[in-house]
């Protein structure tokens, strides 16, 4: 180790103890950790430990940098090294952005001796732009390989909950070797242990439930769960126990076990960092491993309703902080809040991020208080959230309905090219012979006689792409509109651009770019843009629409 103290912010408390659980299995005594786990007398006596030497690392939760003590502890200690732990979280343009790890920039001062180290699995080129820029620090940037060439990626489409759960059963079995029949093909692997991954903690102990009535011995984890239960299941798993966990994403971070031959999602997530990241515990002794995408259609439209919901309205915005400010002397539970407020939990989640973020209030166990009036409140903030946060769900799902190179697909979206052959992916290398089945089955084209309007008579799609759109009756039918509009603009963009287009949308983007010059500009204005979406997808699913994958999808035609 250093000579002086190594200081680790980390924005999870399983994963602090399951680091310094490893470290002491290793023989490596002097480290411990600080966060709301531990009593007043215990974190004196870590603090003590610090200033004294006998901890040489210490693992701390971002929310104390916000405690004028932790402040004023930093400025007596001899910190070597300052590691900042899943440094996407600094970036407001990152997949899980927290408001705290903002606060960093401020305290850096304060330890000027320090080298400091932002380390990420999951960070594009924008977010690697932005924890650089909120940092202020001149930085080398070093960049590892985001290509784990053992693992095979594979997308499945299943029509129903009941054929989702029989194709999680068949790859269950197979990987760990109870059936060797099925009439299901998939990507197999050697015997070993899984995790699935569900969406919700309800769907997590339930799925459970059914896979053990399938004869498969499984546990569940998720955050709601005891502390003292989470660590026995973990610890199950870890020893092979239990060789299948169902589980939500509070699961995985710090798991030391190797031998992981499958993950599996059985949701769909809402972005693909997060599913890379889970996906990515698989196959860590460098051995073949698959990682599942199990989804059906209702996954995407209930991804597109969370995110839609997730963020306050202005209206709502300004009804939380007059309440704040009508109690300032007193902290509020978010129970309080949404008893006062005409607001949901997720969007007040987000509202009180902001003020955070605006360093309006004083967070505490939980509980909220006002300590920063304002004349004037920006929420344009939260609407380009809610704007990445849409287009990172539609890049998820651009993945999941690609019919061109799974692999090629994650890296493009990370800023990396794949130099050689695909090393497995269910496009490339598809376990399924001519894919006749799944995601990516070819279906006849069907759109029926009268889809291209004007046009009068049933054409083929290559016919219909010389053809002009001047004949489609505008908005008659759908499929056909989306057909002449993403054949005029030849795989230029994306399917919200086109759903944008066609839905008549004014935003920035559409005017700017002169699409409302567009013959095809609002001709299905009657339509939702969400149902516009709906069809492409469909579409998309059905062979007619293909993705070209990149950083920024774009569809073209089939």
């Amino acid at each position: 180790m250093l000579p002086g103290l190594t200081l680790v912010i980390s924005p999870l408390i399983a994963l602090m103890e399951d680091q310094i659980s490893g470290l002491r299995r290793r023989g490596i005594n002097n480290a411990t950790f600080i966060n709301s786990t531990i009593d007043a007398e215990e974190i004196d006596d870590r603090i003590e430990g610090m200033l004294s030497g006998r901890y040489k690392l210490v693992y701390i939760a971002p929310e104390r940098l916000d405690s004028p003590r932790f402040i004023s502890l930093l400025q007596r200690l001899d910190v070597a090294l300052l590691v900042i732990d899943e440094a996407h979280c600094i970036s407001q343009w990152g997949h899980d952005f927290r408001p705290h790890y903002r606060h960093l920039k401020n305290l850096l001062p304060l330890v000027p001796q320090a080298v400091v180290m932002a380390l990420t699995a999951t960070a594009t080129n924008k977010v690697q732009s932005d924890i650089i820029s909120n940092l202020g620090l001149d930085m080398t940037v070093v960049k590892g390989d985001f290509n784990r060439p053992n693992l095979v990626l594979e997308v499945e489409k299943c029509d129903n909950p009941d054929d989702k759960d029989r194709h999680l059963i068949a790859r269950l079995k197979q990987t760990l070797e109870l059936d060797h029949g099925t009439s299901i093909n998939f990507n197999k692997t050697e015997p070993g242990s899984a995790i699935i991954y569900a969406a919700t903690r309800k769907e997590a102990e339930a799925l459970s439930r059914r896979i053990t009535a399938a004869g498969i011995k499984a546990a569940y984890y998720h955050a709601g769960m005891p502390l003292p239960m989470r660590k026995a299941m973990q610890k199950r798993f870890e020893e092979d126990q239990v060789k299948v966990i169902v589980c939500t994403n509070a699961f995985g971070m710090g798991v030391d076990k190797a031998s992981i031959r499958r993950v599996i999602h059985y949701n769909m997530p809402s972005t693909l960092e997060n599913y890379y990241q889970e996906a990515g515990r698989a196959g860590r002794d460098g051995n073949h491993a698959v990682c599942t995408l199990l989804y059906q259609s209702k996954d995407i439209y209930t991804q597109r309703w969370l995110t839609n919901n997730k963020y306050p309205t202005d209206k709502q915005v300004f009804e939380v902080y007059d309440f704040l400010k009508a109690n300032k002397n007193t902290s509020h539970s978010r129970e309080t809040i949404l008893a006062n407020v005409e607001i949901k939990d997720s969007p007040l989640i987000s509202t009180l991020d902001l003020f955070n973020q605006l360093s309006m209030i004083a967070m505490d166990q939980g509980r909220v208080k006002l300590i920063k009036e304002i004349s004037w409140l920006d929420t344009d903030i939260l609407k380009r959230r809610k704007e990445l946060d849409s287009d990172r769900l539609e890049k998820m799902i651009a993945y999941a309905l690609s019919r061109t190179c799974l692999r090629r697909n994650i890296l493009g979206y990370f800023g990396q090219t794949l130099n050689g052959d695909c090393t497995g992916c269910d496009i490339c290398s598809p376990a399924r012979g001519n894919k006749t089945s799944g995601a990516r089955a070819e279906k006849p084209f069907t759109l029926g006689k009268n889809a291209f309007g004007a046009l009068g008579k049933a054409v083929e799609r290559k016919s219909f792409v010389d053809t002009s759109p001047k004949g489609i009756n505008r908005g008659e039918n759908l499929h056909a509109a989306i057909m002449a509009l993403v054949g005029e603009l030849k795989g230029q963009v994306g399917r919200t651009t086109i759903a944008a287009i066609l839905s008549g949308s004014k935003s920035k983007k559409i005017t700017e770019k002169g699409f409302d010059k567009l013959k095809l500009y609002g001709a299905c204005s009657h339509r939702r843009q969400e149902t516009i979406l709906e069809t492409i997808d469909e579409m998309i699913e059905e062979g007619h629409l293909r993705v070209i994958p990149g950083l920024y999808p774009k569809i073209t035609l089939g």
